[in-house]
């Protein structure tokens, strides 16, 4: 499974394939996923920026100016807040974190790609190595270290741009049973307001069904969480129309929540979901921490988890294992 370096637009990247997967990051610009290519079907799964040149922002710039496309790392917000506790209160938390704009180091080691980064304004380093356990599931680790001596509330989410079709269908675990709207306005209500998962009746009296991903003339774009922690942790997309299905999979007991947006052309005239793992809710630590549904990393400890991607060339699967199958 070659490991090598390549180019992303003007950028300089990494590229990981196997028989079935290619994926490019750039390591200079916040260890990013740009590209996650299906190869049997020669399918980008990543949504793309059109532009020809890179569209870069500093730290503390602002996301939806720079590239906004691929999987970036969110940590350890989503949105701009201020950390609220000794001693870092009063702090300041860039718009979609620290991490995503930051330059990370890297190494390949063998067929493994190691990039790591420092926090700015809080006591952290941020590692991950990406590697392939099978031809078609890329598995990331991570590792979070505290080096201070003072606990550390963070949220991590993985902000997966995921390009759709028409009859796509988003499936959950069994024991998913509600979602909260994190939405001014959207057909689940306003924010904070909760649905049942996957069938409920919109504002509007129309009967909703949550797991069937509308087309891009809908013309709609909201998100929600699902409520409290998940009953198992993974998630998966089934793309009926090509005969293929991808996942995600992750450790429950580390990373317990899950945040959708499906866009379904309502933003920017794009057709895709943003499927996110996270370790906390409601996209802001300090709602997360007064929900008590965030992640702490203890003072000089470290806080691990991965994230895998998988890939099938099938729609037909009950659950996703631990290791990333489809079962």
């Amino acid at each position: 499974m070659p490991i090598y370096a390549s180019q992303y637009k003007d950028q300089p990247a990494i590229t990981l394939e196997s028989d079935v997967i290619s994926a490019q990051f750039l390591p200079s610009i916040g260890s990013k996923m740009c590209s996650l290519v299906y190869k049997p079907l020669q399918r980008e799964l990543m949504v793309q920026n059109p532009s020809e040149k890179y569209l870069l922002q500093p730290y503390d710039g602002h996301y939806e100016s720079a590239e906004c496309s691929g999987f970036d790392e969110m940590f350890p917000t989503i949105d701009t807040c201020f950390y609220e506790s000794y001693p870092w209160q009063g702090t300041k938390i860039p718009d979609h974190g620290e991490v995503w704009s930051l330059k990370w180091n890297y190494t390949l080691n063998g067929e493994q790609l190691f990039m790591s980064t420092y926090g700015v304004r809080f006591p952290y380093k941020l590692e991950k190595t990406v590697s392939f356990t099978s031809p078609h599931i890329l598995h990331t680790k991570y590792v979070l270290t505290n080096f201070s001596d003072f606990d550390f509330d963070f949220m991590w989410a993985a902000h997966t741009m995921i390009n759709l079709e028409d009859n796509v269908e988003l499936v959950l675990p069994p024991g998913v049973e509600s979602v909260n709207s994190v939405s001014s306005n959207g057909s689940i209500g306003s924010y904070g307001d909760e649905a049942p998962w996957p069938l409920f009746q919109a504002a509007d009296g129309t009967l909703r069904d949550l797991s069937k991903l509308r087309p891009k003339s809908t013309r709609a774009v909201e998100k929600y969480f699902v409520k409290g922690k998940m009953p198992a942790g993974w998630c998966a997309l089934k793309y009926h129309q090509s005969n293929f299905s991808m996942a995600l999979s992750f450790p429950v007991e580390m990373v317990p929540y899950l945040a959708v947006l499906p866009n379904e052309g309502g933003w920017r005239d794009i057709h895709n979901i943003f499927l996110e793992p996270a370790t906390g809710t409601f996209d802001r630590i300090d709602i997360a921490r007064k929900r008590k549904e965030y992640s702490t990393v203890r003072a000089h400890s470290t806080y691990e988890w991965y994230l895998n991607i998988t890939f099938a060339d099938k729609t037909e699967f009950r659950s996703v294992a631990e290791d990333g199958n489809l079962i």
